[in-house]
This record gives structure tokens, C-alpha cells and sequence, in this order.
């Protein structure tokens, strides 16, 4: 696995609005101050969207989304909710937001049959693939390309300066379904002959990338794996956390997070969702919140995009029964 060190990619500045759609459903990322600690809450979540459940004069059908935990409600809400609403009046639908506290609440929404429409990170993905038949609705395309990177962070202040700096020191993790925030740093480690309970001093799951990056920044973390985009964005639009950190390693590229659904969910309500996504950048109301955004387009999805992360997840597997074999 090539590692970048240092890198960063303008374009995924671009797609960071994308990305942050996808992350509707998250933790919130506030800061808790006694005395001179600040704490990370890795606990709060804003409830289910009960103010759109309890529109009484809105009898219209619903669209059910959950999304994964990859960023707070509270900016998703800030920068997202409009956007969404235009998806489901396009629909002529009431849009109901389902939060969930991990990847695999989600996941298991969707398999049950209990949403209409999810957004997920590519790991989770490859799990809903192969154990349900999760299907691709749409994908982002930033620059003309559909590919991420994660993000190896460390305190700007501290003397880390490579991952392997980060030997015998705390690492935080996001969620253990996570691609860019579990699973590719594991590999690194496993391509080392490491694991994380052998490389590091401690770790522990944040549950969310920007709560990952508040941690390294205060302090509570020495080190963290997190999603590119959502790093360019925040530094953008709100760096009080990430102007604290610094890029040590990028990856290679991986799919970008798709939108999804259940393989059942009705033909027609399916193309009319996948229609919509990939002619939103023709509406000239969307359009403003896209710009805003700094979302490009949607695109079908091919399921190839993924491999590389299918090929990671089934090396893990693999490393893991040897572990275990008597």
C-alpha cells in the first residue's frame, strides 16, 4: 500500500459537500468544558427529525433515509437539510431523517426494509453487498473523478510526523464498519505485522470523523484515520479543529460513499430516486445549494469502483482467522 505523505487534493475539497449529505445521520461533536478540560461527546445524538414527523397537514407518502454516522447533525443540518427537501418534493414526498449511532444500525435498516434510501460509507457497502444484495443508486463525481482518500492525522504541534511515528501512542478510530476510519489503518498495520492492540499504546471509536479530529486536536488522541473529504470541508468552512491538526499520510484511492437501497425497493420509486440524483444539477434551485456545497454531479454507480476495498476487507478476514487457527 503506497502511502502519500503530506498530500492534498483540491478536488476533494470540492466533494466534501457530497459526503456531508451523505452524513445526515451522525454524533454530535460539542464541547464540554470543566475548568481548563475540554472533552470530545462522543455520547449525544440529536433525536429522530420529529419536527418533519409531526407536519400534520403534510399527508403526502413518505421517504425514509438514514444515513451513516461519518459527521455531527448538527452541520449536517446547518448545511444539508435544504437540499434534501428538494429531493423529496421532487417526489412529491416527506422526507423523514432516521439517525442511527453506527454503521451497522444502518445497515440493518435498510436490510429490514424499515428505509427507503441510504446513505453509506464504501465499507458498509461491501458488508450490505455481499450479505443482502445493497444495491447502488448514485454516486458523486467531483472533478470527473469518483475515488476518496483517508487521511492519517496527527496534533499539529506534536513531533509525529509518519504513521509509524504513531507506535506506542493513542489512536482514535471512528466506526469499526468504517472504511477511510478503521479499516485502512488496520491494513497499514497488518502489512506491517501489527494490529492495533500491538502498534498502539491505547485506541478507542469516536463514532464520527469530525469527532476524531477533535480529539487529535485536543489532545485526547495522538493520532487518527479519517475521511479526506470531510476534513477539506471542515478546514473550509469551519477549522477551529482541523487547523490544530496536520496530514501525515493519504492514501491510496478508494470508491467514493454511495447512495443506496434495499435490492426490493419498489422499480418505479428506485428510477425516479436515481433520475433525480443524477439530473440535480439541472435544477436551478438545487443547483444554489449544490454550489454551496461544492457538489458537482451524481452518476450511476458501478459496484468495480469498490474492489479495492472488498479485496482489504477480505485480507483483514483472512489475517484474522490465521490469527485465530489453533
Amino acid at each position: 500500500m503506497k502511502i502519500i505523505k503530506n498530500g492534498k487534493q483540491t478536488l476533494w475539497l470540492i466533494g466534501a459537500g457530497f459526503v456531508l449529505i451523505i452524513i445526515v445521520v451522525g454524533w454530535h461533536s460539542g464541547l464540554f468544558v470543566d475548568g481548563d478540560i475540554k472533552q470530545v461527546d462522543f455520547n449525544d445524538v440529536i433525536t429522530d427529525d420529529k419536527d418533519i414527523r409531526n407536519v400534520k397537514h403534510d399527508k403526502r407518502p413518505l421517504l425514509r433515509i438514514a444515513i451513516a454516522s461519518m459527521i455531527s447533525p448538527r452541520i449536517t443540518k446547518k448545511y444539508y437539510e435544504d437540499l434534501l427537501q428538494i429531493i423529496g418534493n421532487k417526489l412529491n414526498r416527506r422526507v423523514v431523517f432516521l439517525q442511527r449511532k453506527t454503521y451497522a444500525e444502518v445497515n440493518n435498516l435498510l436490510e429490514c426494509k424499515e428505509i427507503d434510501c441510504a446513505f453509506v460509507c464504501s465499507g458498509p457497502y461491501i458488508s450490505g453487498k455481499d450479505k443482502f444484495g445493497m444495491e447502488i443508486l448514485a454516486v458523486p463525481v467531483v472533478c470527473e473523478e469518483k475515488r476518496y482518500y483517508a487521511y492519517i492525522i496527527a496534533n499539529k504541534a506534536s513531533a509525529v510526523r509518519t504513521f509509524n511515528d504513531l507506535k506506542g501512542k493513542k489512536f482514535a478510530f471512528t466506526d469499526t464498519y468504517s472504511h477511510t476510519g478503521c479499516l485502512v489503518p488496520r491494513y497499514m498495520l497488518v502489512q506491517q505485522g501489527f494490529t492495533p492492540d500491538s502498534f498502539f499504546s491505547e485506541t478507542f471509536y469516536t463514532n464520527s470523523h469530525d469527532n476524531s479530529i477533535q480529539a487529535v486536536a485536543e489532545g485526547l488522541a495522538d493520532g487518527a484515520a479519517v475521511n479526506c473529504l470531510i476534513w477539506e470541508f471542515l478546514n473550509a468552512e469551519e477549522p477551529e479543529f482541523t487547523r490544530q491538526t496536520k496530514i501525515i499520510a493519504q492514501s491510496p484511492p478508494y470508491g467514493m460513499p454511495p447512495i443506496v437501497v434495499h435490492p426490493d425497493l419498489k422499480p418505479s420509486l428506485k428510477n425516479r430516486l436515481r433520475v433525480i440524483f443524477t439530473q440535480l444539477h439541472q435544477d436551478e434551485d438545487a443547483w444554489k445549494f449544490m454550489q454551496k456545497l461544492h457538489i458537482s454531479r451524481f452518476e450511476k454507480g458501478d459496484d468495480a469502483l469498490y474492489d479495492t476495498v472488498r479485496e482489504m476487507q477480505n485480507q483483514l478476514k483472512k489475517n484474522e482467522a490465521q490469527k485465530n487457527e489453533p
